[in-house]
């Protein structure tokens, strides 16, 4: 049973959640652009600069809607962060919530173009590692398995963009290290499971866009979204240090 603190908490991470949704939305809108270290900066029907219409998700120049639906962004992040709460309490909490609104930018930008842009996975390492900085103090433990599972989440995705000679993205890789913080930090055995969750989510994407295209060969499935829904599987409901 959710005791009303929980719930206080739940309220205050959902209002949080939907208060950097216009944020989260314009982030989106900046880095979903095909190509290496691409932005953009101008609204694409009338070339404006876009300026507050990224947070507000309408030009305001000529009106047409820019970037994701009205409130979607921000619903979700509401609902993401309330359930991470659910889960979650003190530094804990503020590492899933982060891996949460980090995670929604980077699931919709690769997505949609294929590329984890640096700015964002460096983003969520620098987040994780405030978090673990909040933790050390009253649980070093918890902090020290989180950095030791950030590294060996780096070296597996490393090793496996070395095995499929770049089948992997250095994007991939570069956003291993905060998410293997997060799933980490209770133990071996969560992180195990975010990896396994992660290996299914992206056979199951793979497996529905080759139906969908009615083949196999050349299809390009970005792994970002596996890695992040992975994550926040753990994040959400890991049980006690493996």
């Amino acid at each position: 049973m959710i005791d009303g603190m929980r719930i206080d908490g739940m309220a205050l991470a959902g209002v949080a959640g939907f208060c950097a949704g216009p944020w989260l939305r314009a982030a989106i809108v900046r880095h979903a652009v095909p190509g290496p270290g691409a932005r953009r900066s101008t609204c694409p029907r009338c070339a404006a600069p876009l300026g507050g219409s990224a947070v507000s998700g309408r030009s305001r120049c000529c009106g047409v809607p820019v970037g994701l639906p009205a409130a979607s962004v921000e619903i979700v992040a509401a609902l993401a962060c309330g359930v991470v709460t659910a889960a979650r309490d003190g530094p804990a909490a503020v590492l899933g919530c982060w891996v949460v609104l980090c995670g929604i930018v980077l699931v919709a930008v690769d997505a949609a173009v294929h590329r984890l842009p640096a700015p964002l996975t460096a983003a969520t390492a620098a987040g994780a590692g405030v978090a673990l900085l909040l933790t050390a103090g009253h649980d070093p433990a918890a902090a020290g398995r989180a950095v030791a599972a950030a590294g060996v989440a780096a070296g597996v995705l490393l090793l496996l963009r070395a095995l499929t000679r770049g089948g992997i993205g250095g994007g991939d890789c570069a956003l291993a290290p905060g998410l293997g913080a997060a799933a980490g930090r209770d133990g071996w055995a969560p992180l195990a499971l975010a990896g396994v969750t992660t290996t299914v989510l992206g056979a199951v994407h793979a497996v529905a866009a080759a139906v969908l295209v009615g083949r196999a060969r050349g299809v390009e499935v970005p792994f970002g979204p596996a890695m992040v829904g992975g994550a926040l599987a753990v994040v959400t409901g890991a049980g006690p240090p493996g």
